[in-house]
């Protein structure tokens, strides 16, 4: 396997564990992702023209990928952000019924 399939096998792997992760819930730690996909655009780079049309069909496949997963997160981001908003809605409506329970009158002890 020459350098560049290696690179795009690492690419497509990584995206795929990505969504993955994403569909279970998880958190995508992108650290390093745009290292390996430099390094493959400039590995693609250093070949003759007639190599580099060999790997356009490959590079837009990886790009619509990652503008797929770019997409998802996006989406889980908004997710979290409204989860986030409704907890803290939540929160304030917990308090709120708290403090108005604090306040409510308490039966006398002179009863009759």
């Amino acid at each position: 396997m020459n350098k560049q399939q290696e690179l795009f096998n690492n690419v497509a792997k990584f995206i795929a564990d990505s969504k993955n992760l994403l569909e279970k819930g998880g958190a995508v730690e992108l650290a390093g992702l745009d290292k390996q996909v430099h390094n493959l655009c400039n590995q693609i780079l250093e070949l003759s023209s007639e190599d580099r049309i060999k790997y356009a069909d490959s590079l837009q496949i990886l790009l619509n990928e990652l503008n797929i997963l770019g997409q998802d997160l996006t989406t889980q981001r908004e997710a979290l952000a409204n989860e986030i908003r409704y907890l803290s809605s939540h929160k304030k409506a917990s308090v709120a019924y708290k403090t108005a329970d604090a306040k409510a009158i308490l039966p006398t002890e002179n009863s009759d």
